[in-house]
């Protein structure tokens, strides 16, 4: 298991938009994991169109601040308004899709992948979780009050991200923007300082 931090100077360049910071950068080659392929958060401002594809992975869209449109093209099209307000919460990719997506604010939106074969069709996902809607993939928004502890990690890999809020990690602090990475059959504990709100992704 291990922490790791966000890095807000890490910009990207992605085509028709330019340099976009993607302050959450973590997939097989810094956690080892075999399932469970990236973890990338982005920060978008409005008036930008980002336009993408899922290739051979299922995704989750999830807008962790702000809000977004998403509109999905190929066999499962699918149109939605994503924010952590509903009425969608976020949104859900099948392998050999493509999608635009345009900010309606600065927005911070994550996106988690998996390897998959194409038996879940694109849709919009109104709760906090997936509730095993994927085929691997799964995530979900957890808010915890001060001194909240939560258990995470077990038969899946694991990343978890602080959203807003500080907490502990065993003896170490966790603050905004810092993941921690479980591999299968690792298990650990969350504690809440102040209100915490984590971004918990698992395959």
């Amino acid at each position: 298991m291990k922490i790791i931090d966000k890095d807000d100077n890490r910009m990207i360049d992605l085509p028709g938009v330019g340099p976009c910071p993607r302050p959450v950068d973590i997939d097989e080659r810094v956690t080892g994991f075999k399932t469970l392929k990236s973890l990338r958060i982005y920060r978008f401002q409005p008036g930008a169109t980002i336009e993408g594809e899922s290739e051979n992975d299922e995704v989750f869209v999830v807008p962790v601040t702000g809000r977004v449109s998403l509109a999905v093209s190929g066999a499962h099209p699918v149109t939605a308004e994503v924010s952590p307000e509903g009425p969608a919460r976020a949104l859900y990719m099948t392998p050999d899709h493509a999608y635009r997506l345009t900010p309606g604010a600065e927005t911070l939106v994550a996106y988690s992948r998996a390897a998959a074969e194409g038996r879940v069709p694109c849709q919009q996902v109104e709760a906090a979780e997936s509730s095993g809607l994927a085929e691997k993939l799964a995530f979900r928004v957890v808010d915890l009050t001060a001194g909240e502890m939560l258990p995470l990690g077990g038969v899946k890999e694991t990343l978890c991200s602080v959203v807003e809020g500080q907490g502990r990690f065993g003896e170490r602090a966790l603050s905004s923007g810092q993941t921690v990475a479980l591999a299968q059959g690792e298990t650990a504990e969350i504690t809440a300082g102040p209100a915490l709100r984590l971004l918990i992704v698992t395959a």
